[in-house]
């Protein structure tokens, strides 16, 4: 299953990855921000989970979710 972590704080997506590897989950991606998240997405069209933060520069996580329903990409 592969996920992408999306949040502007370094320390908590690298909080956010540790303990997903701990529960198992070793294939994890980042993104600083919604822009950069939607990005990764259009290139890695087999991402399962988004975890993402609310309040982020450049796009936020609410706007994030709305674009990746819009375009059933989860």
């Amino acid at each position: 299953m592969k996920l992408l972590v999306v949040d502007d704080s370094s320390t908590m997506r690298r909080i956010i990855k540790n303990t997903l590897q701990r529960l198992g989950y070793d294939d994890v991606l980042e993104a600083e921000h919604g822009v950069e998240a939607w990005q990764i997405m259009e290139r890695t069209p087999d991402i399962n989970v988004l975890i993402t933060d609310w309040n982020m520069p450049e796009m936020n996580g609410l706007d994030l979710v709305r674009k990746v329903r819009a375009e059933k990409k989860i």
